[in-house]
């Protein structure tokens, strides 16, 4: 099961593992999600190199999240549900 959440008003909420960037690089990701359309909220844990999206399911996809995180030099992956944030 993929940890993904869907709600009622089209926000879903996804969790990925960053790898590729050391800690002090997680403010690029930081401003790309700042600034990428239909990201309602996020937290970025760079000691564990997780971060966790909600967003706008009808303006921005998982894929669209994951090519950010891959113009700021990372790889995001998507995590389990099972999987610790």
């Amino acid at each position: 099961m993929v940890d993904e959440k869907a709600s009622e008003d089209g926000v879903e909420t996804a969790s990925f593992k960053i790898s590729g960037l050391c800690s002090c690089e997680f403010k690029i990701i930081e401003k790309k999600m700042k600034n990428l359309e239909g990201v309602k909220e996020y937290s970025l844990n760079p000691v564990t190199s997780q971060l966790k999206v909600s967003f706008n399911k009808s303006l921005l996809t998982i894929e669209g999240i994951q090519k950010a995180v891959s113009k700021a030099g990372g790889k995001a992956s998507l995590m389990r549900s099972n999987q610790i944030l």
